[in-house]
């Protein structure tokens, strides 16, 4: 079966202002540098891995545990552990607050998907946080593991398609990444330089809704996930004895290039071109990312300024940081009413997830028609 997103969707869904909750410990991307450059400091080529660090544009992140214990050696056991606590207690902070911007409450949530990719849990943090916060015991819950950055723009979609089922659901999203338990002491390949200079933790949750007059923010009115043929190595992690390790190849420049065309595609099905979108709210991946999609959908100088300055105050936050930047763009600066949007993703596989839509104004008069 396809799915043909230019078809109109049978009940519009608006996501709620997102939460973000950041853990206590905020260091500087000099303080890591410097760190990492007395750890590693016999290694040959490690001034080059810190000059990678340094062209992060990364300024802070916040870590679960502060600079001394994330550089000292732990055993797997002690890390995942430390993952259990910290994806509950950060996941559950910001479904509350998601619920309270939304006047919500945790009973009347139908729904509960949660995305994490930076630890393992059985039953997973979702179990969890759905009894903490106080979640019926029937509420459908949806925990998706593997994919990464990508994850949060998926959770997204995925509340999309059961408000299509379900239309008079609440659903909630949550997602959660302590990347900085994943640091290996070992590990010091220029990769694994990349990843310590860009990576931060935290949680985010956000409610979607039938969408209404007084919802402002963004209406999703199509969805689509897409798999690059023979590109699983370019974002890929393994599992060793010392816990998860993540690693990116240089492959990924050359690699969004190569996906801007179907998501130009997609905009094609819904009657739309690049030159129709007034914002993007784009994963924080990285400066290569972020100037790739800029460049190949050629968004106007500025489009992505929200990701920009969530790439420079936290880092890159995996599936947590579309939250990040869609939050910014209710805080700082929102797009005008009715403009035509997309929220956009990339993760392992490798998978591109995009949400096209449009941006509500509770004040700002009629919403927009989703065909627009």
């Amino acid at each position: 079966m396809t799915i043909t997103p230019a078809r109109q969707p049978r009940t519009h869904v608006a996501v709620h202002r997102p939460a973000v909750v950041l853990p206590e410990h905020v260091v500087t991307q000099e303080e890591i540098i410097s760190a990492l450059g007395d750890h590693f400091a016999r290694i040959p080529h490690v001034e080059r891995g810190l000059d990678l660090m340094r062209s992060t544009t990364v300024r802070t992140r916040s870590l679960v545990a502060g600079l001394p214990a994330m550089l000292a050696p732990r055993s797997f056991g002690r890390r995942n552990a430390h993952y259990r606590t910290e994806a509950v207690r950060l996941g559950a902070a910001a479904a509350r607050q998601a619920l309270e911007y939304a006047g919500a409450d945790a009973a009347e949530v139908d729904a509960f998907v949660f995305v994490s990719c930076t630890g393992y849990a059985l039953p997973g943090p979702d179990a969890w946080i759905a009894q903490e916060i106080g979640c019926r015991p029937t509420v459908r819950r949806t925990p998706i593991q593997q994919l990464g950055c990508a994850a949060g723009a998926s959770a997204l979609a995925e509340a999309f398609h059961f408000l299509q089922a379900y239309p008079e659901a609440t659903v909630l999203v949550v997602a959660a990444e302590l990347s900085s338990l994943s640091f290996q002491p070992e590990q010091h390949s220029l990769s694994d330089f990349i990843s310590n200079g860009v990576f931060g933790d935290g949680a985010a949750a956000a409610v979607l809704r039938r969408a209404s007059p007084a919802t402002t923010g963004f209406r999703i009115r199509a969805v689509r996930q897409h798999l690059l043929p023979a590109t699983q190595s370019v974002i890929a992690g393994s599992t060793t004895e010392h816990g998860f390790h993540f690693r990116t190849d240089p492959r990924v420049r050359s690699t969004v290039p190569r996906v801007v065309p179907e998501i130009a595609a997609f905009l094609a099905e819904l009657g739309w071109t690049p030159a129709d979108l007034g914002f993007c709210v784009s994963h924080t991946g990285g400066p290569v990312i972020m100037d790739g999609v800029e460049a190949g959908l050629e968004l106007p100088p500025g489009t992505l300024r929200h990701s920009r300055e969530s790439m420079a105050r936290v880092g890159n936050t995996s599936s947590v940081s579309v939250f990040d930047v869609l939050r910014r763009h209710h805080d700082n600066g929102s797009p005008e009413h009715g403009s035509r949007g997309l929220i956009l993703a990339f993760g392992p596989g490798f998978t591109t997830e995009v949400l096209a839509g449009s941006w509500h104004d509770a004040d700002g008069g009629p919403a927009a028609p989703s065909g627009d």
